[in-house]
């Protein structure tokens, strides 16, 4: 990998409570990388030590080969996006994009060019003179990205840079953010708690809990074949049972589950104990109440949730468990809540992991 940015074993520590906890990740020239967690797991403490923001503990940071561990924020070679944008209330749109190259020194006429080439780039026409208070939270993103871009970094960092955005505002910028990072080419780490957002824009996720990688992988890798319970939780929905494995053969692996489910999964080098992963859109429904064989359980449709295109069923097991059920939109209208149901699934679409 022609890595742009190298983290080796980062860790950052507070007293004796580790943020970070020995990280390592590396993101080639052009890629998009999303670290992706719930609040609290370190993701922000990792970008800001890239950004050199906040110093590390231990390890060490590269950017384009060069060792910037101990390198102050406005000599890395970064452009850093707020969560909160951070722009100047006092400057206009022109003069906050302007800001890093006046620090830098970059003469006058230059900056007049790079500035109105950013502001075309940035759809800002017209807006120059506006002050942020002037400025839609769109327009606000987008003199944000602008003043990193124009530096032209070897990085841009983003820490959550869509969550002041309402729902139909987050989505179009972000879409706008991803072909602008395609069409430039640029170097991209990208700070979420969304998961839909790392997974529409990301090249790789990197799953972060409790200041450590979990996982990085592509998006459906790390959708379809998670490699902890932690993960195959925390992307999308699933269904996760703990099993126990009974019999191994060159077809497959059988593991007991609760309210008696057989389990039959693809060969593996298994444990004796597992935690099966079942995704809802995985499963089939039809009506009945016996369930024969492997890979099948008996139910009562409990919960009903229609979207439009798509629904999601609750059914209740005998034991008490449920298992979430998705499919297209007219399940409601096949399986009201009291319907006995035999759902059933494929063994290539159960995924085992650590228990």
């Amino acid at each position: 990998m022609n890595a742009e940015v190298e983290l080796r074993t980062v860790s950052k520590a507070y007293g004796d409570a580790y943020a970070v906890d020995r990280v390592s990740l590396e993101v080639a020239r052009g890629e998009l990388v999303a670290l992706l967690g719930p609040s609290g797991c370190g993701k922000t403490t990792t970008l800001r030590m890239v950004a050199g923001f906040v110093e590390p503990t231990g390890g060490a940071i590269l950017l384009r080969g060069q060792d910037v561990t101990r390198v102050p924020p406005h000599r890395r070679d970064t452009g850093m996006v707020f969560q909160s944008y951070a722009l100047f209330p006092h400057l206009t749109v022109a003069e906050n994009i302007a800001f890093g190259l006046k620090r830098r020194g970059v003469a006058r006429t230059e900056i007049r060019s790079r500035v109105a080439t950013m502001i075309g780039l940035m759809r800002l026409s017209g807006l120059e003179q506006r002050l942020p208070r002037q400025l839609s939270g769109g327009q606000q993103q987008r003199v944000a990205v602008g003043r990193a871009l124009v530096i032209n970094p070897a990085v841009i960092l983003l820490d959550e840079p869509f969550s002041n955005l309402d729902a139909q505002l987050r989505e179009s910028t972000r879409e706008e953010l991803r072909r602008l990072q395609q069409e430039l080419r640029l170097t991209a780490m990208f700070v979420t708690h969304d998961q839909a957002e790392a997974m529409a824009i990301a090249d790789r996720i990197a799953v972060m809990n409790k200041g450590r990688i979990e996982q990085i992988d592509t998006p459906a890798a790390v959708y379809h074949h998670p490699r902890t319970r932690f993960v195959a939780g925390f992307i999308g929905r699933a269904n996760i049972f703990d099993a126990e494995v009974i019999a191994r053969d060159p077809a497959g692996v059988a593991a007991r589950g609760p309210a008696g489910i057989t389990f039959v999964l693809p060969q593996g080098d298994h444990p004796g104990r597992i935690a099966v992963v079942l995704r809802p859109e995985a499963i089939r429904l039809a009506a009945g109440t016996d369930a024969h064989g492997p890979n099948t359980v008996a139910g009562v449709v409990d919960v009903v949730a229609f979207y439009g295109a798509t629904a999601q069923l609750g059914v209740k097991l005998a034991d008490g468990s449920r298992l979430l059920v998705e499919g297209s939109g007219d399940l409601p209208q096949r399986f009201a809540p009291g319907s006995a149901v035999v759902a059933s699934w494929a063994a290539s679409a159960l995924v085992a992991s650590a228990a």
